[in-house]
């Protein structure tokens, strides 16, 4: 018994130089929609924010919802449609991810709120903190019409600090309004990559379903601790890192270029994997740096 209580203080001694290191810094964190699909899991990741914030790290957290939205579609009698990974958005679709993605967000403000008793609050499309241009998608010489379907413009920093000032969590969608006044459905990873890039946060963390970058999908003991950008660049030309973990370790190549100190890939089935990755040594999933 004893030694277990000398382990839990020597866990909370390690931490401490990370947290005193970390305080009234910004985190990114994007949490993919497969995270949300177990109570257990979300409690878990949202614990974990609630912790960022008692110790004085301010967070916006950018939420998924791909898998829900799909459901939705299929419920329609819709078939969804993605063209290299970009989900079409009619006007229909826009509709549906607006509904499931809104959803999602006012779910975890409520929780964080009510249930953990977080200073958490929503950052609204109308807010106008970011500013979306539609993605015009050529592939050799064909146009094609994405729909409603974005990528990241402009940035009000200043509005989020101040926003930050209120709410030490900012929980989001990554649903934008261009200078046409239409609302874009944008990469969750490119919204988050957006922002910290222009905030220049201190850590740009994807929570997502597996470990990290692996060498081996298949083999989680070829987990990838810690990846220099040049590295990361060199397996993504490997088609080592392929798939859905190409736009993530591609943005966050792109953050660290753009002055975000460090990128975290880490898994959202481990319990409070953000507060291992973070306060620890070593970590538990692919931490990127320059």
């Amino acid at each position: 018994m004893e030694e277990e209580v000398i382990k839990k203080a020597e866990v909370l001694v390690e931490a401490y130089s990370y947290i005193k290191e970390y305080r009234n810094k910004v985190f990114v964190v994007k949490c993919g929609g497969s995270i949300f699909r177990l109570s257990s899991l979300r409690e878990n990741v949202l614990r974990d924010i609630a912790f960022l914030e008692a110790v004085g790290i301010k967070t916006v957290l950018v939420c998924g919802g791909g898998p829900f939205i799909t459901e939705e579609i299929e419920k329609r009698g819709k078939k969804p449609v993605f063209i290299d990974g970009l989900r079409v958005t009619d006007e229909d679709t826009l509709k549906i991810v607006k509904g499931v993605l809104f959803g999602v967000r006012d779910d975890i403000v409520k929780y964080l709120r009510e249930s953990l008793k977080v200073n958490a609050s929503a950052l609204l499309p109308e807010e106008k903190f970011m500013n979306a241009r539609r993605i015009h998608y050529q592939r050799g010489e064909e146009v094609i019409d994405l729909g409603f379907v974005g990528q990241v413009g402009s940035v009000n920093t200043g509005y989020i600090n101040t926003r930050l000032e209120d709410n030490h969590v900012l929980v989001m969608a990554p649903l934008v309004y261009g200078e046409d006044e239409n609302l874009y459905n944008i990469n969750g990873d490119s919204v988050a990559a957006g922002i910290a890039e222009s905030m220049q946060a201190e850590k740009l963390i994807f929570i997502t379903d597996v470990l990290g970058v692996m060498r081996n999908t298949q083999n989680p003991d070829t987990l990838i601790s810690v990846l220099q950008v040049s590295e990361a660049e060199d397996l993504i030309e490997e088609n080592t890192i392929k798939g859905g973990m190409i736009p993530k370790v591609k943005a966050g190549i792109s953050s660290i270029k753009k002055g975000v100190r460090k990128v975290h890939i880490v898994s959202g089935n481990i319990s409070h994997s953000i507060i291992l990755e973070v306060f620890t040594e070593h970590g538990v999933g692919t931490e990127i740096l320059r």
